[in-house]
């Protein structure tokens, strides 16, 4: 059954299907989930919590049982307290965690303490630091320097943060949406060489995968190196057992990221939601788009699909490569020798600088959060977001109405139909909060947004990281900051066209009008942390 475009004004063509129209028929799809891997969900999720029921059930009766255990338990939930205030948490983070611990003192200090990153990345940490520190090598502080002082400045904090290079001579393409970025990504795929990396949060079982397996088929057969790293999380129901094994069959190397076991360990919070292709260390891609049908809406499951994407052609490739290695090196635990993967570019004549950046707990610094923060406090004139979720702290949010109240033109785009309700809930409030200070929030009609996109008067962000606190704090991310002209240009044309597809909130259509929401808005808000 074919179905009409419900954004007719946004002509995006479906991977391989090519036509004059402006509209676009899509084909709509059963969504196709692999009985074995719900399963072994299932049961990885019933072991996990009764070895977590029994352990508390045990502390319980112990605590209980002996005064003094009970009193060493509030002991440590104090101190737990303490520990907890001086963390890198957001302060929203912090209060919910103490009223927790205060409250459950007999078993809630072991449950923080069982998933506070600084314990329980402790060795992973340090993994990453040596692996860092071996490569560091690879990364040049004075590649390329911007004439504005503000682009400068968050170009600085970029290298001193995470030490990202800042590159020139780069080609910057802009993608206004997942099919248009998977038609280049495919016929890019065609053209390797030597090696083909690929990260995804989400590799799904369907019409786009097949496409690029059979490209991939072809490459491995001529000698190219192709990587794969998938998180194992965000795969679990949409890779099948069946498609991993035909994929490594193919000669593909492929790790997963935080594989699911039956061990409880609230490790597995934490993912890599990364986006990164490279291509022959010439051409790298990221953005919004995992690899999956819906994102370029050959299946709807929550109305259009509206993603955008970014490929860089230049010495701005390396960025990606380097990511990616640390990465690799760090799931495969052997070294891996990197010159021959860097350098291998075509400079392309550009003045605009070009930073590819990531963000996880192998940094220390909540870098997407603060490349953002950055972005917003020294804008001047224009203020766009788009994102699919706007769950922030107070820092960010009181920037926004700051910029607003100031006379920045400040405009938030959300979804208009939600993937989760819960967190729509939380994300629409939040929104429509400030509208009262000046902020224009619109809901793209018949839609959910996915780009993640931050443009200001100088520079733009692309990438994967939404605004909230789960990819500021708990996900490994990625992006580009760039202040090329013509990319900045074609993602405001992109937010102007979102516009007039978008409804603007006014008091008239405020959900917040509603008390109950009001009510179910606020006790969701109480657990925006984990969100």
């Amino acid at each position: 059954m074919k179905r009409k475009n419900p954004n007719p004004l946004i002509k995006t063509i479906p991977i391989g299907r090519r036509t004059n129209s402006p509209y676009t028929d899509i084909v709509k799809i059963k969504t196709e989930t692999n009985g074995l891997n719900v399963i072994k969900l299932s049961l990885i999720l019933l072991v996990l919590l009764i070895e977590l029921a029994l352990f508390i059930l045990l502390h319980i009766f112990l605590a209980f049982s002996y005064s003094t255990i009970l009193l060493i338990s509030f002991c440590l939930s104090v101190i737990t307290c303490i520990y907890v205030l001086s963390s890198r948490k957001n302060s929203h983070s912090k209060a919910v965690w103490i009223i927790f611990l205060l409250l459950f003192f007999p078993v809630a200090y072991i449950f923080y303490l069982m998933s506070d990153e600084r314990i329980l990345f402790g060795v992973s940490g340090k993994r990453y630091k040596r692996i860092f520190k071996r490569t560091e090598k690879y990364f040049d502080e004075k590649n390329a320097k911007s004439d504005d002082i503000v682009v400068q400045n968050n170009c600085n904090y970029l290298y001193n943060a995470g030490g990202f290079t800042t590159y020139s001579n780069t080609k910057v393409q802009y993608f206004s949406s997942g099919a248009s970025f998977f038609d280049d990504v495919i016929e890019r795929l065609k053209d390797a060489k030597k090696y083909i990396f690929i990260e995804f949060f989400i590799i799904s079982d369907g019409v786009l995968l097949k496409r690029v397996l059979d490209v991939l088929t072809e490459k491995v057969k001529q000698g190219v190196d192709v990587r794969i790293i998938y998180d194992d999380f965000g795969c679990r129901k949409a890779l099948s057992r069946k498609t991993k094994t035909k994929i490594r069959n193919l000669g593909i190397k492929m790790l997963p990221f935080n594989k699911l076991t039956f061990v409880f360990s609230l490790i597995l919070n934490f993912r890599d939601h990364r986006k990164i292709m490279v291509i022959d260390g010439q051409t790298a891609y990221t953005g919004g788009c995992n690899l999956a049908d819906e994102y370029v809406n050959e299946k709807r499951i929550h109305g259009y699909w509206k993603d955008a994407g970014v490929r860089l052609d230049g010495s701005a490739v390396d960025g990606f490569s380097l990511i990616f290695l640390r990465q690799w090196e760090f799931l495969n635990k052997k070294r891996e020798g990197y010159s021959k993967f860097l350098n291998l570019y075509q400079n392309y004549p550009n003045d605009a600088v070009v930073v590819p950046y990531a963000d996880g707990l192998d940094y220390s610094a909540s870098i997407c959060k603060n490349v953002y923060e950055n972005m917003i406090a020294s804008a001047n004139k224009t203020i766009y977001i788009m994102t699919p979720y706007f769950i922030v702290d107070d820092a960010i949010t009181e920037l926004l109405i700051s910029k607003a109240i100031s006379g920045v033109d400040v405009r938030i785009v959300i979804p208009e139909i939600p993937d989760k309700a819960f967190v729509y809930g939380v994300t629409r409030n939040n929104a429509e909060k400030l509208i009262d200070y000046g902020v224009s929030v619109y809901c793209m009609k018949n839609s959910f947004v996915h780009s993640k996109l931050v443009l200001t008067d100088t520079s733009v962000a692309i990438g994967s990281a939404n605004m909230d606190l789960r990819s500021f704090y708990q996900q490994f991310e990625c992006a580009v900051y760039t202040d090329d002209k013509d990319t900045r240009e074609k993602v405001l044309q992109d937010f102007n066209q979102t516009f007039k597809d978008s409804v603007l909130i006014t008091e008239k259509n405020k959900l917040r009008k509603h008390v109950i929401y009001r009510i179910f808005a606020g006790v969701m808000q109480i657990f925006a942390p984990f969100m």
